[in-house]
């Protein structure tokens, strides 16, 4: 996620080419202005009248493409808006079941190393869930992030799990029935508990329908084509009423038009690598430090910065 200071001077956000969309459609927007260049030249120069059309294909033809990109780019928000209210909900869920493992009751003397031991274990599972969750959505492989958080012969058994996250909230689960045995939690407290386990499930559901579901491909290809079409097609519209100024105009609309189908790409799925996606990794370092701080400890993760201006 692109994160600048709050007071940015305007020309600087003007001239900002990294993070912006620039970094995707210059290509595609040189393209477009070099055939204009060229179309304005020859009909300039050569007579090609019969070979351009007029503005009013264009402006209908516009219109209508103003409108679907803004379709697109709304469905492609509400994605990327519902994956940050899923991530947000986990964090206040996490800190919810830490803070229930650590309103456990001290029964006895006996038991009080026991039950030290199940919080933390039980805690460290919560953040571990967190992580392998973060790198289930990026389709990462590399278990070892959360690797200090569990131990070794679970760590191995959640390695081998098809599904990491599943296996890790089967333990936890498996956590909660362990202290209602031995009468550390009442039945009310389990069923609160498990609330909150069902919750982090609901969580893990929603974040895997936005990543497994995305905005049907023809459509995303008929928005594709479109603003290729129109925008290679432009001058051939505009060169008989603007003139030298044709490669001016197609650079701007095209710039328009392909950074809104390329924003409409980027924040289309909230959990990949792109620059503006979601801060998943800084999210679960957030989890951690809360998590870590309610067990008492001292060495806790530095929080994350952004690096580049890009939060990870």
């Amino acid at each position: 996620m692109i994160v600048r200071r709050k007071n940015e001077p305007w020309l600087r956000l003007l001239v900002t080419f990294h993070g912006s969309s620039l970094e995707k459609t210059w290509r595609r927007i040189t393209a477009a202005t070099a055939v204009s260049i060229g179309v304005t030249l020859l009909s300039l120069h050569y007579r090609m009248d019969q070979y351009t059309f007029t503005t009013a294909p264009f402006t209908l033809i516009g219109v209508a493409l103003g409108i679907f990109l803004g379709f697109r780019n709304n469905a492609s928000y509400d994605r990327f808006w519902e994956g940050r209210k899923l991530w947000g909900a986990l964090v206040n869920t996490c800190r919810t079941l830490a803070r229930q493992a650590e309103s456990l009751p001290d029964i006895s003397e006996r038991e009080q190393f026991e039950i030290t031991q199940f919080r933390e274990r039980f805690i460290r599972r919560v953040i571990a869930f967190a992580h392998s969750l973060r790198l289930h959505l990026r389709d990462e492989d590399n278990p070892e992030q959360f690797q200090h958080m569990l131990d070794v012969d679970e760590f191995e058994s959640t390695v081998a799990s098809k599904h990491r996250p599943v296996a890790i909230m089967t333990a936890l689960g498996r956590d909660v029935q362990q202290a209602k045995q031995h009468g550390w939690l009442d039945a009310m407290s389990v069923h609160a508990i498990d609330r909150q386990l069902a919750e982090l499930s609901n969580i893990m559901g929603g974040c895997e329908r936005i990543k497994n579901t995305p905005i049907p491909f023809p459509y995303a290809v008929l928005i594709h084509r479109l603003v290729a079409f129109y925008c290679f097609a432009l001058p051939f519209g505009l060169v008989d009423t603007v003139h030298y100024l044709t490669p001016i105009v197609v650079f701007l609309v095209s710039h328009a038009f392909f950074g809104l189908d390329a924003i409409g790409d980027e924040i289309e799925n909230p959990f990949d690598h792109d620059a503006n996606s979601l801060p998943l990794r800084a999210i679960c370092q957030t989890i951690e430090i809360n998590l870590l701080e309610q067990l008492g400890e001292s060495d806790l993760p530095k929080p994350a910065i952004p690096v580049g201006f890009i939060l990870d």
